[in-house]
């Protein structure tokens, strides 16, 4: 949905509480498909329901520190997903990693002005660790995005067909997580 400059719903048109309004009824629409969990940004809860739809298995709670999915594989997956403005060259990282109890990581790189999916990487924790950078003054790991972008599997195409197909009520066939690389850019293959 685009809006030209003038047209009835034009959020330059509209005041700060109708623009509040309009993102909390978004919240709440998202909230009703499953594709988010809480009224936080929408974009983690995107990408975990991304994760359990291509992965399968079951989300961890909402308070768990070190992964967000417990895969059909049974692996614990913690997913980190990142809006990038394409012609902003400045270092982006992702959430920092306070822990490293979880057995893959998936990246995923969102295009800032329209959330389409720039690029999508399945790795280790063990590869995830290596790329990290450790500040013990926030006690934390900081991983940038352009670390992880020549990194791990790339499991974009299949990432890309579950978020064209959210709507759709078939699924297609869940990846294997054993499909986590350390290095290069090999692609995943679905499971049929």
């Amino acid at each position: 949905m685009t809006f030209q400059t003038g047209d009835p719903g034009d959020p330059a048109e509209a005041s700060v509480r109708e623009l509040l309004s309009t993102y909390s009824t978004v919240l709440a629409e998202l909230r009703r498909r499953d594709l988010i969990r809480t009224n936080d940004s929408p974009l983690g809860g995107l990408a975990e329901t991304l994760a359990l739809r291509t992965y399968g298995g079951t989300l961890a709670v909402n308070s768990a520190k070190s992964y967000d999915l417990i895969t059909a594989d049974g692996l614990r997956m913690q997913v980190k997903a990142r809006r990038a403005d394409r012609d902003d060259r400045r270092s982006q990282g992702f959430s920092a990693f306070r822990s490293w109890d979880f057995d893959t990581a998936l990246f995923l790189l969102f295009d800032a002005a329209d959330y389409s999916l720039v690029w999508a990487k399945l790795l280790t924790s063990e590869a995830t660790q290596a790329l990290g950078r450790r500040s013990e003054h926030t006690n934390s790991t900081t991983i940038l995005t352009r670390q992880v972008a020549t990194h791990g599997a790339d499991v974009t195409a299949h990432l890309a067909g579950i978020y064209d197909a959210l709507s759709d009520e078939d699924h297609p066939p869940t990846l294997s997580t054993s499909d986590a690389g350390t290095q290069g850019t090999s692609g995943a293959s679905p499971r049929t």
